[in-house]
């Protein structure tokens, strides 16, 4: 089986409100206001058609092997070197084995598609295994121009091979038609363009059915068989009616994206594809279709494998992380459409040495550093000695890809003096996770954006241009992650190593999961057994948590010792210290269920309840603080019940562990003080299989898991200072209980003891708890009496 394999998409984060087009030159082109709806994509300064190949092809190649690529193929009408291989930029981007075939294909708005079946044919024909496929354009129109408003700038990437297919391509049909509806001449930055009617009429309307119905009759299918339909065209309303033509149904047809980023160029048919590949499931059959100078249709049907593929930021991430703009000038600006004066410091020697972009490419293109065989250490530029202090080994480098590694911003600043097209020029020293730094410039971002360590990734930019010699430099830079600022106040669970004990479901797993979303390492314990701890248990529910951790990107370990014996508890938190090295946070949340009256409750069914509840947090606690006392910090997390704070018939047993484990918080909350060790209870209200057939139906519907997570998260947290505190919560509500001593009354002036007729006379001041206060030790209680 041969198809594709994986995709990707790129469109530039800035979006030019075509409205501010007409607000600007309506004066001078009224009709541009009949185009004047929605959005168009718009290339930064330093982004041309290489830059977003590369961006696209990244995207396309998450949780690939790309050292198993084969072959690359750019396709663009608008790559900036007419006699240096495009393509060959982006395979040193991308760090690419130099066995691999590179090649530009261009010359038509279609060159994606037909780049497409190329390398589909020549995996199909055996000598390749693996190719990528990138379409990528970056058009340019002049001013007040309805084409100005209609181009988008965007990269689409494909690859194709046949293994992990994820959808299988059954075959196409392509027409070739010398069909001007626009042309560009060899010498000349803007394209001629023929009048609308034609390019609708005679050319969208007459050639894209024609290469369709060829492919479906080449195929013996019909319409009926196709579940999406992708093929460009710029008209609305034509593309409607050229569905229609085809038979398809509105549902079927991909959207054009010409409301929300414009047509763009080659890249347009794939973005297309992508998109729809996006909403694919098994099953699914997908045509689609690229126009210029002709037509070629293909044909796939998706494969179960879609379901096993990485996800990844295509389309619809990229339309989703956009930052619009009204400045009309500024894009302008950027298209070198207008001229300013950019002072003497611009002008500096422009001249690239090729010797040295040759001897450092890897280093320039790929930002390749290296990382020390003896320590370990991470550093870039890569160098005969290791910049680790402790180490200093002499050539113990090996090359490492910084291209991927997340960062973060050391020190930044906003310059006015340096040379920008878009000042202040924002640049700052940045700093990679494991290791390794360096001064890069910053791009898509604000300065008032820009904070001491905003989460950063590295993206491919022009660094600069030589326009006397027609050379742009390519290098990296760094811009914001999206949503990065959000993720700089999110509270972080790094380098922390939680153990949750009753892991396997409910509040456990809850837990669990956002612990190690945040980046903590989890011990999942769960003994498997029943409600009510009856059974041998089961390795079973933790092991499905751990996996579905693992399968979110974190790390995670089971344990399945019961917490009932003080050999169990020393196991599981030996369990997090062969795994992780360390503990930090201790959730005690294992339980069970043997409700009776006191009447009928055996000394058996007693013992065990107290044995997990009350036990089981001390066989877990004594050893894990311990090591939270050697390290300096721990957060430990107690759980309690309404039941044990407020009593509930039938759960004597169940309530004296709960309220017993309060009294075991007011003490080691004292222990743990002088080492940052916070100890807190929490008494969750929360659907379980604990409390399934105990709270009316209504509030258990009401109690999901989540709404308690918050709160303990919090407790557990670098950031949380409570110590010694009871809390409820449960369907959103959250408030803190504690143990009040009212005020009291004294009645022994004269040191003779009250008599029990005192005491009724003096009741109501006895039970009094208005202008009660909490103690926060015995010593505290016992002064506030004797003041």
């Amino acid at each position: 089986m041969i198809g594709i394999t994986s995709f990707g998409a790129y469109i530039p984060r800035l979006r030019l409100n075509r409205m501010a087009v007409f607000q600007a030159m309506g004066w001078f082109a009224p009709a541009i206001a009949l185009v004047a709806q929605g959005e168009r994509s718009m290339c930064n300064w330093d982004e041309d058609s290489i830059t977003m190949a590369v961006a696209a092809s990244r995207n396309c190649l998450a949780g690939q092997n790309k050292n198993q690529l084969d072959g690359l193929v750019l396709a663009s009408t608008t790559l900036p070197f007419a006699d240096r291989q495009n393509a060959g930029i982006v395979a040193a981007a991308l760090n690419l084995k130099h066995a691999v075939m590179t090649t530009d294909m261009t010359a038509s708005q279609k060159a994606g598609t037909t780049a497409l079946i190329t390398a589909l044919e020549s995996v199909r024909g055996g000598e390749k295994k693996q190719i990528l496929v990138t379409a990528s354009d970056k058009r340019e129109t002049r001013a007040a121009y309805f084409y100005e408003l209609w181009f988008g700038d965007g990269a689409a990437s494909i690859l194709v091979g046949d293994q992990n297919v994820i959808a299988e391509f059954k075959g196409s049909y392509s027409i070739s038609r010398d069909f001007v509806d626009h042309y560009r001449g060899a010498m000349n930055p803007y394209d001629y363009v023929w009048e609308e009617r034609w390019t609708r009429d005679a050319g969208y309307s007459q050639i894209i059915p024609e290469a369709v119905n060829g492919l479906m009759a080449k195929l013996g299918i019909t319409v009926d068989d196709v579940d999406k339909l992708a093929f460009p065209c710029f008209f609305k309303a034509e593309h409607q009616k050229i569905a229609k033509q085809l038979g398809a149904t509105p549902e079927k047809v991909i959207d054009t994206l010409h409301d929300v980023c414009g047509e763009t160029g080659a890249a347009h048919s794939l973005m297309m594809l992508v998109s729809a590949l996006e909403t694919a499931k098994p099953g699914d059959r997908i045509l689609a279709a690229g126009f210029g100078q002709g037509c070629d249709a293909l044909y796939f049907v998706v494969t179960e494998n879609m379901l096993t593929l990485s996800s990844r930021n295509g389309v619809a991430a990229s339309l989703a992380n956009k930052k619009a703009t009204d400045n009309y000038l500024k894009f302008l600006k950027f298209r070198n459409l207008i001229q300013t004066e950019m002072g003497i410091r611009a002008e500096a020697p422009t001249q690239t040495a090729m010797t040295t972009l040759y001897r450092k490419n890897s280093m320039i293109l790929g930002l390749v550093g290296g990382k020390c065989r003896e320590c370990g250490t991470p550093q870039f530029p890569k160098m005969d000695i290791c910049v680790n202090p402790s180490c200093n080994a002499v050539h113990s480098q090996e090359d490492y890809e910084f291209a991927d590694v997340p960062a973060t911003i050391k020190t930044f600043t906003g310059d006015l003096l340096a040379v920008s097209i878009d000042p202040p020029a924002k640049y700052g020293m940045i700093q990679f996770e494991g290791g390794g730094r360096f001064m890069a410039d910053f791009t898509d971002s604000d300065l008032d954006e820009l904070k001491v360590g905003l989460p950063m990734r590295m993206t491919f930019r022009k660094r600069s241009e030589d326009k006397t010699r027609g050379f742009v430099n390519y290098f990296w830079k760094a811009a914001p992650v999206p949503g990065g600022a959000a993720l700089l106040d999110q509270i972080s669970y790094k380098g922390r190593v939680a153990v949750i004990t009753g892991a396997g479901a409910g509040l456990g797993r809850a837990y669990a999961l956002e612990l190690a979303r945040r980046g903590a390492k989890v011990v999942v314990n769960d003994l498997g057994g029943s409600r009510d701890g009856s059974g041998t248990g089961s390795a079973s529910a933790a092991d499905a948590v751990v996996q579905e951790i693992r399968q979110g990107g974190g790390e995670a370990v089971a344990s399945y010792d019961s917490v009932s014996t003080p050999e169990g508890g020393e196991a599981i938190i030996q369990t997090a210290v062969r795994a992780f090295g360390r503990v930090d946070i201790l959730i005690n949340n294992a339980g069970i269920l043997r409700d009776k009256s006191l009447i009928n409750m055996e000394p058996e069914t007693w013992n065990t309840v107290l044995d997990v509840h009350l036990n089981g947090a001390y066989h877990v606690t004594r050893p894990a603080f311990a090591r939270m006392k050697e390290n300096g910090f721990g957060r430990i997390i107690m759980t309690t019940s309404a039941a044990g704070l407020y009593g509930n018939f039938g759960q004597t047993n169940y309530s004296s562990a709960k309220m017993a484990l309060v009294g075991f918080m007011n003490t080691l909350k004292l222990e743990g003080m002088k080492y940052n060790i916070r100890v807190n209870t929490v008494a969750p209200l929360a659907a379980s299989r604990l409390t399934e057939d105990v709270m009316p139906p209504d509030i258990l519907k009401r109690s999901k898991p989540e709404y308690v997570v918050p709160l303990v998260l919090y407790l557990v947290s670098d950031d949380a200072e409570a110590t010694g505190q009871i809390f409820n919560a449960g369907m959103g509500y959250y408030n803190r209980a504690a143990v009040l001593t009212g005020k009291g009354i004294h009645l022994s002036p004269d040191g003779q003891p009250p008599t029990p007729e005192q005491i009724l006379e003096n009741w109501e001041a006895i039970e009094r708890l208005e202008g009660g206060k909490e103690a926060s030790s015995l010593t505290d209680a016992l002064m506030e009496m004797m003041n």
